[in-house]
C-alpha cells in the first residue's frame, strides 16, 4: 500500500556540483515560512545598523565642521579686536599730537609775557641783568628743620617688600604729563599778567616780591600739614617694627594728634576709609592725573566724591593703623605707583 504524502511537509531539493548527487530535504511549512522572514529580518537590522553608523558619522563631522567653524570665528574676532586695538591706538597717539601741538601754543604764549616781564623789571629797575633775574626759591632745597628727627619716632606706615613688579603704560603715562604741564601753564598764564599788572604801578622791590609769589603760587602741591618735620623719608628703609628692609610709599612729616590736615590740591575725594595698616585714609584724585594719600589720621572731614579746594582742610592727624606716633603719611602716587612727594613739594611751601 503506498503512503500518503503529509501535507505539513515540504521538500527542498538541494542540487549540487555535477557529477555529485541530489539531496533531498524535508522540512515543515512553518519553518519555510519561518526562514525567509528571519533572512528579511537580519537583512533590516544590517540596513538599520548601517544606518545609524552613517548617521554618527555623519553628525561627528557635522561637529568638527561646527568646531572649525567656531575656531574661524575665535580668529576672526581676535584679528578684530587687534584691528581696533591698533585704531584706538593710533587715536590715542592723534591725541598725544593735538595735545603737543596745543602745549606749544600755550608755551609761546607764556614766553611772550615772560618778555613783556622783564622788559619790565629792567625799565622800573634801572640795573644789571643780575636784577633783572629775580632770585630763585629756595623751595628746591629741604631746610635742615625741615629734615631733622624728633626724639621719639613718630613714622608708620603699610609694609611694603623689596620687589619690582611693575609695568609701564607709556601711552597713558604722556598724557598724564601733558596735564600736568597743561595745568602748570594754565597757572602760569593766569598769575603772569595779573604780576605785570601789579608791577605797574610797583616798587621794583616790590615787583620781584610780586614774581616770588606768582612763581610760589604756580606750585602745583602744597603742603598738607602745619608741621615741617620730617621723621620718615620716601624710598628703602628698615622697617620699624620688623627691622626687615622695606619701601616707605612716602613720608612722614611728625605732628601733634588733631592738627589739620590740607589737601595739596584741588581734585575729587576718592576714597574715606579705615583699613589695616593705613588707619583712618583719604584719598585724592587730581586733574593732573595724581593722586595724593594721607593715612593715620585721627578725623576725617570729606566724604567719598566730594570736590575740594587746595588748601582746605579735609582731616586731623593721627596715628591710627600702624604707627609708632602721632604723624602724617603723606603719599603721591602716579600711574598706580608712588613717588617721591618731595619732587612735588617742599617743606617750606
Amino acid at each position: 500500500m503506498k503512503s500518503q504524502p503529509d501535507q505539513n511537509q515540504i521538500t527542498l531539493l538541494v542540487v549540487r556540483d555535477a557529477g555529485r548527487p541530489v539531496r533531498q530535504l524535508r522540512i515543515s511549512k512553518p519553518m519555510a515560512l519561518a526562514i525567509p522572514a528571519a533572512a528579511a529580518l537580519s537583512i533590516s537590522s544590517l540596513v538599520t545598523s548601517m544606518h545609524y553608523h552613517s548617521s554618527q558619522s555623519i553628525s561627528q563631522l557635522e561637529a568638527e565642521a561646527a568646531a572649525l567653524s567656531l575656531h574661524n570665528l575665535q580668529m576672526e574676532i581676535q584679528v578684530a579686536d587687534k584691528e581696533e586695538a591698533l585704531q584706538h591706538l593710533q587715536m590715542e597717539v592723534t591725541d598725544l599730537s593735538e595735545e603737543a601741538e596745543s602745549i606749544k601754543d600755550k608755551l609761546k604764549s607764556v614766553s611772550d609775557l615772560e618778555q613783556q616781564l622783564q622788559i619790565l623789571i629792567q625799565k622800573q629797575s634801572g640795573t644789571d641783568s643780575k636784577t633783572s633775574n629775580p632770585p630763585t626759591s629756595s623751595s628746591g632745597h629741604i631746610t635742615n628743620s625741615a629734615m631733622k628727627v624728633s626724639s621719639s619716632l613718630q613714622v608708620g606706615g603699610e609694609y611694603i617688600a623689596v620687589h619690582n613688579n611693575e609695568t609701564i603704560n607709556l601711552v597713558q603715562e604722556t598724557k598724564d604729563e601733558f596735564a600736568e604741564i597743561r595745568t602748570l601753564l594754565e597757572e602760569m598764564t593766569s598769575s603772569i599778567p595779573l604780576t605785570i599788572s601789579k608791577a605797574k604801578q610797583a616798587h621794583p622791590l616790590q615787583m620781584q616780591k610780586a614774581v616770588l609769589s606768582a612763581s610760589k603760587q604756580a606750585t602745583s602741591i602744597m603742603w598738607p600739614t602745619l608741621s615741617k618735620v620730617i621723621t620718615s623719608s620716601f624710598g628703602y628703609r628698615t622697617d620699624p617694627f620688623n627691622g626687615s628692609s622695606a619701601f616707605h610709599s612716602g613720608i612722614d612729616i611728625a605732628g601733634n594728634i588733631g592738627d589739620p590736615v590740607y589737601a595739596a590740591q584741588d581734585g575729587e575725594v576718592t576714597t574715606v576709609e579705615q583699613k589695616g595698616a593705613r588707619g583712618k585714609y583719604i584719598i585724592i584724585k587730581h586733574k593732573t592725573g595724581l593722586e595724593t594719600w594721607y593715612m593715620h589720621l585721627s578725623g576725617m572731614n570729606v566724604s567719598t566724591g566730594e570736590k575740594v579746594r587746595k588748601g582746605q582742610q579735609i582731616g586731623r592727624l593721627g596715628s591710627t593703623g600702624r604707627s609708632t606716633g602721632p604723624h602724617l603719611h603723606f603719599q603721591v602716587v602716579k600711574q598706580n605707583k608712588p613717588i617721591n612727594p618731595l619732587g612735588y613739594v617742599q617743606p617750606s611751601s
